[in-house]
Protein backbone atom coordinates (compact mmCIF):
# COMPACT_ATOMS: atom_id res chain seq x y z
CA UNK A 1 0.00 0.00 0.00
CA UNK A 2 1.66 3.43 -1.00
CA UNK A 3 1.76 6.17 1.42
CA UNK A 4 -0.78 8.39 -0.05
CA UNK A 5 -3.49 5.49 -0.06
CA UNK A 6 -3.75 6.09 3.98
CA UNK A 7 -5.29 9.62 3.06
CA UNK A 8 -8.26 8.64 1.31
CA UNK A 9 -11.51 10.91 1.33
CA UNK A 10 -12.04 10.97 5.26
CA UNK A 11 -15.75 10.53 6.66
CA UNK A 12 -15.90 13.85 7.96
CA UNK A 13 -15.31 15.77 3.93
CA UNK A 14 -17.66 18.22 4.59
CA UNK A 15 -15.31 19.40 7.82
CA UNK A 16 -12.68 20.38 4.60
CA UNK A 17 -15.06 21.30 2.20
CA UNK A 18 -17.96 23.84 3.38
CA UNK A 19 -15.14 26.34 3.08
CA UNK A 20 -15.28 26.50 -0.72
CA UNK A 21 -18.12 26.87 -2.69
CA UNK A 22 -17.93 24.14 -5.66
CA UNK A 23 -16.80 26.66 -8.25
CA UNK A 24 -13.29 27.41 -6.29
CA UNK A 25 -10.65 27.23 -8.73
CA UNK A 26 -9.00 24.98 -5.77
CA UNK A 27 -5.30 23.76 -5.56
CA UNK A 28 -4.72 20.82 -2.94
CA UNK A 29 -1.15 20.45 -1.86
CA UNK A 30 0.05 17.06 -1.21
CA UNK A 31 -2.73 15.85 -2.37
CA UNK A 32 -1.97 12.47 -2.34
CA UNK A 33 -5.43 10.35 -3.38
CA UNK A 34 -6.48 13.81 -4.73
CA UNK A 35 -10.11 12.69 -3.45
CA UNK A 36 -11.35 17.10 -3.23
CA UNK A 37 -10.94 16.66 -7.25
CA UNK A 38 -14.41 14.73 -6.90
CA UNK A 39 -16.12 17.73 -5.23
CA UNK A 40 -14.28 20.79 -7.33
CA UNK A 41 -14.51 20.88 -11.12
CA UNK A 42 -11.54 23.43 -10.91
CA UNK A 43 -9.23 21.34 -9.13
CA UNK A 44 -5.49 21.10 -9.86
CA UNK A 45 -3.74 18.85 -7.21
CA UNK A 46 -0.17 18.79 -6.50
CA UNK A 47 2.00 15.74 -5.13
CA UNK A 48 5.35 14.09 -5.12
CA UNK A 49 4.45 10.71 -5.64
CA UNK A 50 4.38 9.08 -9.15
CA UNK A 51 1.91 6.36 -7.93
CA UNK A 52 -0.33 9.18 -6.77
CA UNK A 53 -0.28 11.34 -10.30
CA UNK A 54 -0.81 8.31 -12.31
CA UNK A 55 -3.93 6.78 -10.29
CA UNK A 56 -5.23 10.53 -9.99
CA UNK A 57 -4.90 10.44 -13.91
CA UNK A 58 -6.88 7.13 -14.46
CA UNK A 59 -9.37 9.11 -12.58
CA UNK A 60 -9.38 11.93 -15.32
CA UNK A 61 -8.19 14.22 -12.40
CA UNK A 62 -4.95 16.56 -12.89
CA UNK A 63 -2.45 16.09 -10.48
CA UNK A 64 1.00 17.52 -11.45
CA UNK A 65 3.98 15.58 -9.40
CA UNK A 66 6.10 18.25 -7.89
CA UNK A 67 7.56 19.12 -4.42
CA UNK A 68 5.76 21.91 -1.61
CA UNK A 69 9.96 22.09 -0.89
CA UNK A 70 10.23 24.54 -3.90
CA UNK A 71 8.57 27.01 -5.69
CA UNK A 72 4.84 26.00 -6.75
CA UNK A 73 4.39 26.20 -10.38
CA UNK A 74 2.12 28.60 -10.42
CA UNK A 75 1.65 32.44 -11.53
CA UNK A 76 1.19 34.35 -8.89
CA UNK A 77 -2.87 34.79 -7.91
CA UNK A 78 -4.10 31.61 -9.55
CA UNK A 79 -6.22 30.19 -6.82
CA UNK A 80 -8.89 30.93 -5.64
CA UNK A 81 -8.70 28.04 -2.35
CA UNK A 82 -5.46 26.19 -1.27
CA UNK A 83 -6.18 23.31 0.67
CA UNK A 84 -2.76 21.93 2.79
CA UNK A 85 -4.72 19.07 4.25
CA UNK A 86 -1.79 16.93 6.47
CA UNK A 87 1.31 18.30 5.12
CA UNK A 88 2.93 21.04 7.12
CA UNK A 89 4.11 18.81 9.87
CA UNK A 90 6.13 16.90 6.76
CA UNK A 91 8.44 19.59 5.37
CA UNK A 92 11.57 21.54 6.24
CA UNK A 93 10.43 24.95 6.10
CA UNK A 94 6.70 25.38 6.79
CA UNK A 95 7.03 29.00 6.52
CA UNK A 96 8.57 28.91 3.17
CA UNK A 97 5.33 26.66 2.09
CA UNK A 98 2.75 29.03 3.35
CA UNK A 99 4.45 32.13 1.89
CA UNK A 100 4.28 30.16 -1.54
CA UNK A 101 0.71 29.72 -0.67
CA UNK A 102 0.04 32.98 -0.12
CA UNK A 103 1.78 33.93 -3.13
CA UNK A 104 -0.71 31.72 -5.66
CA UNK A 105 -3.84 32.71 -3.58
CA UNK A 106 -6.10 35.65 -5.17
CA UNK A 107 -6.59 38.53 -3.25
CA UNK A 108 -9.39 37.58 -0.75
CA UNK A 109 -8.58 33.49 -1.77
CA UNK A 110 -8.47 31.22 1.58
CA UNK A 111 -6.50 28.25 2.71
CA UNK A 112 -7.50 25.69 4.79
CA UNK A 113 -4.58 23.63 6.52
CA UNK A 114 -4.48 20.92 9.13
CA UNK A 115 -1.59 19.55 11.04
CA UNK A 116 -1.14 17.11 14.03
CA UNK A 117 -1.54 18.85 17.57
CA UNK A 118 1.95 18.57 19.58
CA UNK A 119 1.39 15.05 21.26
CA UNK A 120 3.30 12.14 21.91
CA UNK A 121 1.31 10.37 18.94
CA UNK A 122 2.32 12.54 16.42
CA UNK A 123 5.91 10.71 16.69
CA UNK A 124 3.90 7.26 15.64
CA UNK A 125 4.40 8.44 11.65
CA UNK A 126 8.06 8.80 10.79
CA UNK A 127 7.64 11.09 8.04
CA UNK A 128 6.49 13.58 10.50
CA UNK A 129 9.27 16.32 11.18
CA UNK A 130 7.19 18.26 13.60
CA UNK A 131 3.97 18.92 15.33
CA UNK A 132 1.98 22.59 15.83
CA UNK A 133 0.27 24.17 18.80
CA UNK A 134 -2.43 26.44 17.62
CA UNK A 135 -0.80 29.17 18.31
CA UNK A 136 2.28 28.43 16.55
CA UNK A 137 -0.27 27.49 13.54
CA UNK A 138 -1.76 30.95 13.94
CA UNK A 139 1.39 32.45 14.27
CA UNK A 140 3.00 30.52 10.43
CA UNK A 141 0.56 31.82 8.74
CA UNK A 142 0.25 35.40 10.29
CA UNK A 143 4.26 35.93 9.92
CA UNK A 144 4.06 35.17 6.12
CA UNK A 145 1.53 37.63 5.56
CA UNK A 146 -2.46 36.10 5.52
CA UNK A 147 -5.12 36.86 8.20
CA UNK A 148 -6.42 33.53 10.04
CA UNK A 149 -9.93 33.74 9.93
CA UNK A 150 -10.70 30.37 12.09
CA UNK A 151 -7.88 28.40 14.31
CA UNK A 152 -9.29 25.43 16.23
CA UNK A 153 -9.01 21.61 16.94
CA UNK A 154 -9.69 19.14 15.07
CA UNK A 155 -10.51 15.30 16.44
CA UNK A 156 -8.36 12.61 14.58
CA UNK A 157 -9.28 9.79 17.42
CA UNK A 158 -9.80 6.47 15.48
CA UNK A 159 -13.08 5.34 14.19
CA UNK A 160 -13.73 9.84 13.85
CA UNK A 161 -13.62 9.11 10.26
CA UNK A 162 -15.83 5.86 10.54
CA UNK A 163 -18.71 7.48 12.51
CA UNK A 164 -18.38 10.77 10.33
CA UNK A 165 -19.05 8.99 7.12
CA UNK A 166 -22.03 7.25 8.62
CA UNK A 167 -24.18 10.67 9.04
CA UNK A 168 -25.78 12.50 6.68
CA UNK A 169 -23.85 15.65 7.51
CA UNK A 170 -20.55 13.85 6.48
CA UNK A 171 -18.86 16.21 9.69
CA UNK A 172 -17.48 15.28 12.88
CA UNK A 173 -20.74 15.12 15.41
CA UNK A 174 -20.39 17.91 18.00
CA UNK A 175 -19.23 15.75 20.81
CA UNK A 176 -16.34 14.82 19.33
CA UNK A 177 -15.77 18.40 18.21
CA UNK A 178 -16.15 19.25 21.58
CA UNK A 179 -13.56 16.55 22.39
CA UNK A 180 -11.06 17.59 20.53
CA UNK A 181 -10.83 20.96 23.08
CA UNK A 182 -9.22 18.37 25.63
CA UNK A 183 -5.81 18.47 25.65
CA UNK A 184 -5.29 14.38 25.93
CA UNK A 185 -7.78 13.93 23.13
CA UNK A 186 -6.19 12.69 20.03
CA UNK A 187 -6.44 16.40 17.65
CA UNK A 188 -5.13 18.28 14.68
CA UNK A 189 -5.04 22.02 14.77
CA UNK A 190 -6.38 23.64 11.85
CA UNK A 191 -6.67 27.36 10.35
CA UNK A 192 -8.87 29.02 7.69
CA UNK A 193 -6.59 31.92 6.61
CA UNK A 194 -6.83 34.57 3.99
CA UNK A 195 -4.49 36.08 1.70
CA UNK A 196 -4.18 40.37 2.65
Amino acid sequence: MAYFDWHGAPGYFRDITRHFPSQTRLLDLGCGSAWLGEHYPDYTGLDASTEAVEAAAKRGITVIQGSVDERLPFEDASFDGVVAKDLLEHVADPGAVVREINRVLKPGGRVFASSPDAQKWVWNDYTHVRPFTRTGFRRLFTDQGMHPVTVGWESVAPGTSIIAGRLPSKRRPLPLRALALLPFWRRNVWILAEHR
